[in-house]
């Protein structure tokens, strides 16, 4: 999620062709296949033009998707997560939907959801295709959804399918974090830009062409993922490497000098290389940093790329959410928790790791590590219990088992629910667990309670 700032004391048919190889994963939601979660195996096939300030695109969007579930499935519903950036009262959104083929736009649910009523209803393990214009108004705000200072940031700027597990998730858009929820897919996506315009983006470069003088279309595939996102500008970039995967950090000469660029490497290849270590080999070839110089907030996170502010904590925290959201994925509206204190106990181990803390000092009696962003957003205040008090937990565990136990059980949960979907009760179970071979004499319901988890 969006970093918050706090003490560090808590210390298209070549396209289609490309995307339709891409197999999926074989086991996507298998260690986490107690739950089905549909329509499943989306591939997405987007294709977008801009101007020379890439802060309004206009193109084709392709969702496709299989019915996992027993009954036909009839409506689905789509995300458009970024029109909440700026609140459901503006003029007109920022992400616009039309020439809708393949089902019908039936009711738009707030400015982020849309309710679209299929053609025909989708027999069990059916496959459906919509086809879309998509029109993307970049806002002119230093966020990441905004255009500021020459840089372009598109978070959740693609229309991306609603996840129904048990239900279907009509969840709000939060600014104060995430209410993102998704399984993994597929894309590809074309950005046809200006020759002079940087698109550090989700996925590797597969093709570039010059559909005419001065511009370039570059293409992109991505494999298990969760969304796709991208930034443009006009920007240089230091690269590295961690294990297999490349490291590109792009940034902008008139906000950092290359030896903080540099800098900025080497604090991603460190961190990218402890938490493969840690928690199991990052799986995708090439990730991208893109500087920022946000002032609500220092950075954010988004498959295989971050939009971030240049101190080492802070991106070593995005980077930790590649696999504490990316790898390990959670519903974030429901339990925020599962990435962002994860994420906060993981940005330290680096640099000499949280070891170990005691208590922490709950804001408020209804303060729980495991609430919701509804209750954070009505207690804002109180909003650094999932960092802070979940971070704490979780360095007061590896205290307890001590910190190479506790790494190796963490790395042991994240092979369970590797690209799937992970909730409370199965990490509790797998602490619970390890404390019946380790710690035997603890008791696990009093330390729960005490800790204010589930």
């Amino acid at each position: 999620m969006r970093t918050v700032s706090r003490p560090t004391a808590i210390t298209a048919v070549a396209i289609v062709a490309v995307v339709a190889s891409i197999p999926a994963q074989a086991t996507t939601g298998a260690r986490a296949a107690s739950v089905a979660r549909n329509p499943g195996d989306p591939a997405y096939i987007t294709h977008l033009r801009t101007g020379s300030l890439g802060h309004v695109w206009t193109g084709t969007h392709e969702v496709s998707f299989t019915n996992l579930d027993t009954a036909p499935l009839d409506t689905i519903y789509l995300r458009l997560w970024s029109n909440g950036v700026q609140g459901c009262h503006q003029p007109r959104d920022a992400i616009e939907i039309s020439d809708l083929q393949g089902g019908t736009a039936s009711e738009m649910l707030d400015c982020t959801e849309l309710q679209v009523v299929l053609d025909a209803p989708l027999a069990p393990s059916g496959r459906a295709t919509l086809t879309m214009h998509l029109r993307i108004e970049v806002p002119a705000i230093n966020d990441r959804f905004g255009f500021h200072g020459g840089l372009s940031l598109m978070g959740t700027a693609l229309p991306t399918l609603e996840v129904h597990d048990e239900t279907w998730h009509h969840d709000p858009f939060i600014d104060l974090g995430e209410s993102f929820y998704s399984i993994v897919g597929r894309y590809g996506v074309t950005l046809d830009t200006p020759e002079s315009l940087d698109t550090p983006a989700t996925g590797v470069v597969v093709s570039r062409s010059t559909p005419e003088p001065g511009r370039t279309a570059t293409t992109y595939v991505a494999r298990d993922v969760r969304d796709f996102e991208w930034a443009a500008g006009h920007l240089r970039r230091v690269v590295g490497t961690s294990y297999d995967t490349r490291i590109v950090v792009s940034y902008r000469s008139d906000l950092e000098s290359t030896s903080a660029a540099l800098r900025a490497l080497r604090n991603a290849e460190r961190s990218m290389d402890t938490f493969s270590a840690a928690f199991g080999q990052f799986p995708y070839p090439e990730m991208d940093v893109v500087l920022t110089r946000f002032t609500s907030f220092s950075g954010m996170e988004y498959p295989t790329v971050i939009f971030t502010n240049p101190d080492r904590f802070t991106v070593s925290h995005e980077l930790a959410h590649q696999w504490w959201y990316g790898i390990v994925g959670d519903d974030q509206f429901a339990e925020p928790w599962l990435d962002e204190s994860f994420a906060t106990w993981s940005q330290y181990l680096p640099f000499g790791a949280w070891k170990n803390c005691r208590r922490y000092d709950f804001p408020g009696s209804g303060a729980r590590i495991t609430n919701d962003m509804a209750y954070w957003f009505a207690h804002p205040g109180q909003y650094d219990t999932i960092y802070g008090g979940g971070g704490c937990l979780l360095a007061n565990l590896a205290h307890r088992f001590g910190l190479e136990r506790f790494v190796r059980i963490l790395g042991r949960y994240a092979g369970r629910h590797w690209l799937g979907v992970a909730r409370t009760p199965e990490f509790k179970a797998a602490i619970e667990h390890a404390v019946a071979k380790h710690l035997p004499g603890l008791d696990m319901e009093a330390y729960w309670d005490t800790w204010r988890v589930g």
